[in-house]
């Protein structure tokens, strides 16, 4: 057999495995999407969880404790002290009722500067992210101008099949078949990786919908003891 035919039946083998290449990398291309699009949802998600919990939620819950405390007060001042040791005792219980709202609004106080510096750590991560997707779009602009750039050279003659030899297309299609090979691995690698991240997701998916359900009923917790706070107000005599 000739080595002209030779090279041309590599050249089909190759295709072949071209073609189905190019089947595994656009489904993981698709699949790429498709993740990202969960991924979007689960952010979407989670910023609308994080306004409900802390834009809603927390300040109901907030105007509920300076409401309980100011019923507090209200009951312990219209108490009409009728020995010294009685209004001592009166004073303690009010002093009392202030380091107890003071204790409680520090350790929120805590807890929120908790939550900021995660968040403040969230960030730095998200702009360092930023930064890759713009070098993975400037590879892509990168990329083109090389093909472009090549097209203009076969345009402006620079193909020169005339000048072929055997020996240099056995070169080129053996440059093909390891280039695959290559290619392969990386397919196989991303659709593990692809499987993981999907799968990831899922579980955040399902996490997140466990929390918008915890979050609806911390507000009617929030809104019954706002209930019970107005029905003691009501029972509060000057």
């Amino acid at each position: 057999m000739s080595k002209s035919k030779i090279n041309a039946r590599a050249i089909k083998e190759n295709k072949k495995r071209i073609f189905k290449l190019d089947a595994e990398v656009m489904t993981n291309k698709a699949n790429a999407y498709l993740s990202r699009a969960i991924i979007e949802e689960n952010r979407m998600m989670i910023l609308s969880n994080y306004s409900a919990a802390f834009l809603g939620n927390r300040q109901l819950a907030n105007s509920n404790t300076d409401e309980v405390f100011d019923n507090r007060n209200a009951i312990l001042s219209n108490y009409k002290a009728k020995t010294e040791v009685e209004e001592n005792y009166i004073n303690a219980q009010l002093n009392k009722a202030s380091l107890d709202f003071l204790k409680h609004r520090s350790e929120l106080n805590t807890a929120l500067l908790k939550v900021s510096e995660e968040m403040a750590a969230v960030n730095a991560k998200l702009i360092d992210i930023n930064r890759k997707i713009m070098d993975a779009n400037q590879s892509i602009v990168d990329f083109n101008a090389q093909q472009i750039a090549t097209n203009k050279a076969l345009i402006k003659g620079g193909l020169k099949p005339q000048k072929a030899k055997p020996a240099s297309n056995a070169k080129i299609i053996k440059a093909n078949r390891s280039a695959m090979a290559s290619l392969e691995k990386n397919v196989k690698n991303n659709r593990k990786r692809m499987n993981d991240l999907m799968n990831k997701s899922e579980k955040n998916a399902d996490a997140l919908m466990q929390n918008k359900g915890l979050i609806k009923q911390r507000r009617k917790n929030a809104i019954a003891n706002r209930e019970k706070i107005l029905a003691n107000k009501a029972l509060i005599k000057f």
